[in-house]
């Protein structure tokens, strides 16, 4: 029923959106007309992702943040991980095979888009594009919503939402030149080139980089007999592009490779081997979108292929994932001071060799263990995913509320129900207090579309509240409380296996403060902390079957244990001082200090603790040699080189150490 409904819906808005002149189209809204529609000011920075529309992120119906070029140079960010350290209620632990992001405490949690293209795909959830597979070069801005998003962009926007903007010409032509160099062989080129006509415009942009990784030795051999030997550099390369005709086209891709060599420790560190990673992201996308009217009409459609290539001591891992995707929205003015969004999407995604059992157990490797290594479990599979979704916004007065609902019909799984709803309000001149709840599923792993008669899909469903006060540009306040509440949860173990399912509840706050201490110095301070009845995790999988000579019943063997959760640390603390020491030369210093974090890397072994140190980071950034064409920027992170071990995925590695990175931009 929910397919045909949404085939009906696509065909008379598809007729309608191409049977529309968007040149002699009516605008979508009067800018004299007093409703209470996102439109913003032009010093405001503009969001999308809560609500489809442009607005300011201050009135957004969710808790959203915005983070501009401006902010990305000034910060000295080189990675979307950098960045998002930085912000309320994100911790990024780094790793061998990359950056693993948290959000609240949960981990793998967020659904990333580029261009609103989810990057999360059905091959695996720990693929987050952290490290330098995504140039913050080819960025125009990161939004950012805290809180399920499933209303608007369906499964797997779950704790949170983070979309990439590419940037775009905006009818100037230029070119910018970028290059880059620093400690561990780090190295990187971007060129990005411009070009704009009277009603249209483009930016294309390529990159290069390479690193070597932190902690490169590791050792090799057969038998008794082991070698030392040193890990490959890294070698990263992206291309992107944007084209806009008037207001009405958009297209956009992104052409990725990278190949990432690393090195992984087993429990007691006893070895150390070498790992490659590949995980590239190719995608094009088009839209369309006119405006009849009171009515504005949109049409977008996007592939994507993601090939994901694993390589841990000779243990080959390869699966592949392409997804089609074509989305109908329709937005209209109604009762003179809201808004209702509505749409219709339909996705294919197909998954050859999706990993069903991955029997990988770094300790049969030690010398003297014997020469086996479990094998590998995949399949292939393809699913379709038909979508209806609503979204109402209206005002009284003051007071703005909002109601979504979005219903998502699954081949291979039950049909899901997600919905949103909040009210905000300005308080005063200067503050502004949000009141949000809403409601997200993840996609199942792969195991349990092969194994689970009875699968049930992880939801969660969040409560936050955010007062905002923000009386002149030297001084932000912003509080924000919340309450998860999660059903269904699947903790994913590194040998393969799924814990049994079970339900908690979490709670926690975020603080963020920006304050002018003088003409020259701002300070600015983020605390995060979370606490919930989160217990071990227990699981019991399937180690071996017998099958009787005689033809008897099989008999299964499962292997159980219990292990602490994957939260990270249950608080965290960025304190950051900026220097405006002259006219466009900055100097910020950054110092982040958080809780422990606890990890068991042996089946049912003890927990073991581990600290996260105070750090020391510091961004210089001041004018060039050419007359204000170009600029010089240095980030030195680990300032003074602290010592340190993290938990990584089959034992402890140490932390990165000092490293500088010296960047020379230059525009023309």
């Amino acid at each position: 029923m929910l397919k045909r409904l949404c085939q009906y819906v696509g065909i008379c808005t598809l007729g309608l959106v191409l049977g529309l002149n968007p040149v002699n189209s009516e605008p979508l809204s009067d800018p004299a007309d007093d409703t209470m529609l996102m439109f913003v000011g032009e010093t405001e920075p503009v969001v999308t992702v809560a609500s489809l529309s442009p607005e300011a992120a201050t009135t957004a119906p969710a808790i959203a943040t915005v983070i501009t070029r401006e902010e990305i140079d000034r910060a000295g960010y080189r990675t979307l991980g950098e960045l998002l350290a930085n912000q309320p209620g994100f911790f990024v632990a780094e790793g061998g095979r990359g950056s693993v992001p948290y959000l609240r405490g949960l981990r793998d949690s967020v659904l990333f888009l580029y261009d609103g293209v989810p990057m999360t795909t059905d091959v695996t959830k720990s693929f987050a594009p952290l490290d330098h597979e995504l140039s913050l070069f080819h960025v125009d801005r990161v939004e950012i919503v805290r809180g399920p998003g499933s209303v608007l962009w369906g499964f797997d926007a779950y704790a949170g939402v983070i979309n990439i903007v590419p940037r775009r010409t905006l009818l100037q032509s230029g070119t910018r030149l970028r290059g880059e160099g620093g400690e561990g062989r780090l190295f990187g080129l971007r060129a990005g080139q411009g070009l704009a006509g009277d009603r249209w415009d483009g930016w294309l942009s390529a990159s290069l980089a390479g690193e070597r990784y932190y902690a490169p030795e590791y050792q090799s051999g057969a038998e008794d007999v082991l070698l030392n030997r040193t890990v490959d550099p890294s070698e990263y390369a992206e291309l992107v592009g944007t084209f806009n005709y008037g207001n009405w086209l958009h297209l956009s891709g992104r052409w990725s490779e990278f190949n990432r060599h690393y090195t992984l420790r087993n429990a007691d560190e006893a070895i150390t081997w070498d790992g490659e990673k590949q995980t590239p992201v190719n995608l094009v996308k088009i839209a369309v979108n006119t405006v009849y009217g009171p009515s504005h009409y949109a049409l977008s459609a996007y592939y994507q292929e993601t090939d994901y290539q694993v390589r841990d001591a000779d243990v080959d891992r390869q699966q592949n994932n392409s997804i089609t995707h074509l989305e109908l929205l329709w937005d209209r003015r109604v009762f003179g001071r809201g808004l209702v969004t509505a749409g219709a999407s339909w996705r294919h995604n197909r998954v050859d060799d999706a990993l069903i059992r991955d029997g990988f157990q770094p300790d049969f490797l030690l010398p003297g263990a014997p020469l086996f290594k479990p094998a590998l479990t995949q399949k292939d599979f393809s699913s379709d995913i038909y979508a209806l979704f609503a979204q109402l916004r209206y005002r009284w007065d003051r007071l703005e509320g909002w109601l979504g609902a979005r219903l998502e019909d699954h081949s291979d799984y039950d049909t899901a129900f997600s919905s949103s709803m909040g009210v905000q309000s300005p308080i005063g001149d200067s503050g502004r207090f949000k009141l949000t709840y809403g409601n997200a599923f993840r996609t199942p792993y792969s195991i349990q579309l092969f194994d689970e008669a009875d699968l049930h899909q992880e939801e969660i469903s969040t409560l936050s509240a955010q007062l905002t006060w923000a009386p002149d540009r030297s001084r932000h306040y912003e509080l924000t409380l919340f309450h998860n509440r999660i059903r269904y949860h699947r903790g994913e173990d590194p040998y393969g296996g799924l814990s049994l399912s079970s339900a908690h509840e979490m709670y926690g706050a975020e603080l963020l403060l920006r304050q002018s201490l003088t003409r020259s110095l701002t300070a600015s301070a983020i605390l995060s902390w979370f606490e919930g009845d989160y217990e071990d995790e227990t699981y019991n999988v399937l180690e071996y079957s017998i099958v009787p000579p005689d033809g008897g019943d099989r008999i299964d063997v499962y292997d159980s244990w219990s292990q602490p959760a994957d939260l990270g640390p249950r608080w965290l603390a960025r304190l950051s001082l900026d220097w405006a020491i002259a006219e466009d030369q900055s100097l910020r210093t950054t110092v982040t200090a958080g809780g422990r974090r606890d990890d068991s890397f042996l089946k049912g072994g003890d927990a073991e603790s581990y600290r996260t140190p105070v750090l020391v980071d510091m961004a210089y950034s001041r004018p060039g040699f050419f007359d204000g064409r170009d600029r010089i920027s240095l980030r030195v992170t680990n300032l003074f080189d602290r010592d340190y071990d993290q938990p990584d995925i089959y034992g402890p590695t140490p932390g990165q150490p000092r490293r500088l990175v010296l960047t020379w931009s230059f525009d023309f």
